[in-house]
């Protein structure tokens, strides 16, 4: 198993061990089904055993790590149904949200401006893992207007299960234009107070009823990284 950025000096405390296994995990730098071994861990982060335990405990917990007694650790493969759950709740909320927002005709560009330039440079780039951290902060704008930046809080840390479909999901045909170009209409729509038409634009955005086959085609591409069968 290849670990990533462990270079810092000092030792790493419990929730930088968390916190760094858990991004490369739901950024797929870890893939889905390798190996976890304790001992390189230890050797990466420059600590104790104890906090690797604690935060791999904690990983098992959150769906991201399956550990078998005697028989070793693994990156849990994707569960593309509890990946759609996150998405449903974040749909929910997150339209509940917007909405309000529309009706009152935010304006949300002195907080959104910054965060389509890096999501553009990012598209450009093709980088996934940081188109996907300016979505992160542009959804947060959207709960932070609404003085909810505590529920986005909540739902931005269930979100690696849906993040790890989203890599792949970003990384085929234009889906990230297309992406760009749904939070672009969101803000409009919401400044404009246009509510039918982000009723619509959010009813796709969110993938939490995605398209006949799109779990079909993402599994196809990347069977290796999925649990069970479609």
């Amino acid at each position: 198993m290849m670990m990533q950025s462990r270079n810092a000096p000092g030792k790493r405390g419990y929730a930088d061990v968390y916190q760094t296994l858990k991004d490369d995990i739901q950024y797929l730098r870890l893939m889905p089904g390798s190996v976890i071994r304790e001992s390189d861990l230890i050797r990466d982060f420059g600590c104790s055993r104890t906090p690797i335990r604690e935060a791999l405990l904690r990983l098992s917990g959150e769906y991201l790590v399956d550990i078998y007694p005697q028989r070793g650790m693994y990156v849990s493969r994707i569960d593309f149904p509890l990946a759609a759950e996150v998405a449903y709740m974040r749909h929910i909320l997150d339209s509940d949200i917007c909405l309000s927002l529309c009706r009152q005709h935010t304006s949300l560009q002195s907080s959104v401006d910054e965060v389509f330039y890096f999501m553009s440079t990012a598209v450009k780039n093709r980088d996934v893992v940081r188109y996907i951290q300016m979505d992160n902060a542009f959804h947060r704008a959207i709960f932070t207007a609404a003085g909810r930046e505590r529920i986005w809080s909540i739902i931005s840390n269930s979100r690696a299960p849906y993040n790890r479909v989203l890599v792949l999901d970003l990384s085929m045909d234009n889906n990230l234009e297309r992406s760009y170009g749904e939070h672009q209409k969101i803000a409009k729509y919401i400044e404009t107070g246009n509510e039918e038409e982000l009723r619509k634009i959010l009813e796709v955005h969110h993938d939490h009823l995605p398209s006949p086959g799109y779990e079909e085609k993402i599994r196809a591409q990347f069977p290796q990284y999925f649990d069970g069968e479609a």
